[in-house]
């Protein structure tokens, strides 16, 4: 359950409207979104949605993590037809540390966005000219020591970096 900003106070308090799949709105929403499919099975699927708990979360602290979470959050709206409601309702909850603080200021200021919205935003503000520099120093810096380091993680390591630096490159 998302927990949305009490404004007044700056703390966290309950809102069960926001992801409760039994408010009536919500459910005739739901069972529209899932285009292609029976309305039986729509609510089969809808089920399986993955708690909250199991969602990616972004602190904004990693080198490219950003890419990963909007990666992640994209296949799960993509896989489960969830509309953006859904998903932005738990913008509150999957943005952590300095995002959060970040998303609250961007949520105050814009009001209620989509998702597509909210990507833009995390790109402008995490892929931008220092976050690169950041990324291709420690790309360049990077030095495989066979006593310390191990292959796989190493090499997956620098080819995410080379895959966010060049997103063209194969």
């Amino acid at each position: 359950m998302s927990t949305p900003l009490n404004q007044n106070e700056g703390t966290r308090i309950p809102n069960p409207q926001v992801l409760d799949i039994e408010n009536s709105q919500l459910k005739e929403e739901f069972s529209t979104s899932f285009h292609n499919l029976e309305p039986s099975m729509g609510q089969a699927l809808l089920k399986e949605v993955p708690k909250l708990k199991e969602w990616p979360h972004f602190s904004g602290e990693g080198e490219y993590d950003h890419m990963e979470f909007i990666r992640r959050i994209d296949m799960i709206k993509e896989d489960f037809e969830l509309p953006d409601r859904l998903v932005t309702a738990r913008s509150n909850t999957l943005f952590t540390r300095s995002a959060h603080r970040w998303y609250i200021k961007l949520r105050q200021a814009h009001g209620h966005q989509s998702w597509n919205w909210w990507k833009r935003q995390i790109i402008h503000k995490w892929a931008n000219v220092s976050c690169r520099f950041k990324l291709e120093t420690a790309f360049n810096s990077a030095k495989f020591n066979v006593d310390k380091d191990k292959a796989l993680p190493w090499f997956c390591q620098q080819k995410d970096r080379l895959t966010e630096l060049y997103p063209d490159i194969s």
